[in-house]
């Protein structure tokens, strides 16, 4: 295996506190959720991981759509994070990604189109058995008849 990237992010101050890119390019104050009992004055961890995981998947999209030669005009990911509490007081995370697709394609290849990309998609692969994911192809130009 080539390595192609890797990334150093800085964290401080946990939930409340900062993160920030190694290089700089990336800083910001961290607050817990109002429903987790915080204040909610800033971003929180769990809407950092919603939006890279939906940015990776989407780039999966993109990417499988391009080398099929798939009519993908564009796409858009809404990712949805929901944290849950176990009986054991264990967090548990589950994720709802609506990949919203423009362009001639009908459900049955938009369908397709997002199972494949789960098949490359690294934070797929990473979260495997962690969290509960759910996919959802929704087509923005749907095909007439």
């Amino acid at each position: 295996m080539d390595l192609v990237y890797k990334a150093l992010m800085l964290t401080q101050g946990g939930r409340t506190g900062t993160v920030q890119s190694d290089d700089g390019g990336f800083k910001l104050k961290l607050a817990v959720p109002a429903a987790m009992g915080g204040k909610g004055d800033g971003s929180n961890p769990e809407q950092l991981f919603a939006g890279a995981f939906g940015a990776c998947f989407e780039q999966s999209v993109r990417h499988i759509a391009k080398k099929g030669h798939l009519p993908l005009k564009g796409c858009y990911v809404e990712a949805a994070l929901s944290m849950f509490i176990t009986f054991e007081d264990a967090y548990r995370m589950a994720l709802t990604l609506t990949v919203h697709m423009a362009g001639p394609l009908d459900q049955a290849t938009a369908d397709n189109l997002i199972e494949r990309a789960k098949g490359i998609c690294p934070y797929v692969d990473a979260t495997k058995n962690n969290v509960s994911l759910t996919l959802n192809a929704v087509l923005d130009t749907p095909v007439t008849a």
